[in-house]
């Protein structure tokens, strides 16, 4: 009885749902740190890429503080 109570419980985890995607907002400081190595980047006289443009979308989108920026790095987006 005690071995059936173990594998139980060890098994839980495996019949337990898991939401396909986690709905998962980042963080305003980790948006802010994003900014931060793209302008750092910039300053050293590194070239814009795609990848850096869509990082800061996805990092800024939905913080109200830098909706301006994701808008001018989307229209970024479309000359990249």
């Amino acid at each position: 009885m005690k071995n059936l109570l173990i594998i139980l419980l060890l098994s839980a985890s495996l019949f337990a749902e898991t939401p396909a995607k986690p709905n998962k907002t980042p963080s305003l400081m980790e948006c802010e740190m994003i900014i931060e190595m793209f302008n750092f980047g910039i300053e050293q006289g590194n070239p814009v890429t795609k990848e850096q443009v869509v990082g800061v979308i996805e990092a800024c989108s939905g913080h109200a503080k830098h909706e301006k920026r994701v808008n001018t790095m989307k229209e970024l987006l479309e000359t990249l």
